[in-house]
């Protein structure tokens, strides 16, 4: 029993950072837009960005800065952000891409 227990976690262990780069890969967007009042802002912006295939997380700060995280094949453009965002109410601040964490 010790010994499946020591193989299990030096097989986890080896098979750590493969997995962290697969997570990590990817695109993160920051894009900027006007002080968020409520949360049903928030959850609007989020189902707009996510019905773009390809975006697979979306997290929004109240100061109005939205982290879109892509597949490495989905590039978003200015024209396409200013569109979206003012097409739900809001100000198109600026963009641009980060480093996938």
């Amino acid at each position: 029993m010790r010994l499946q227990v020591k193989l299990s976690l030096v097989l986890l262990l080896v098979t750590m950072p493969w997995s962290a780069g697969v997570l990590a890969q990817g695109r993160v967007y920051e894009i900027y837009t006007n002080e968020l009042t409520c949360d049903y802002c928030a959850w609007d912006l989020e189902q707009a960005f996510r019905k773009i295939p390809g975006v697979t997380d979306f997290d929004v700060d109240i100061d109005g800065i939205l982290f879109v995280h892509a597949e490495e094949t989905l590039v978003l453009d200015e024209t396409r952000v200013r569109k979206m965002l003012i097409d739900n109410g809001f100000d198109y601040r600026g963009m641009k891409e980060t480093q996938s964490e």
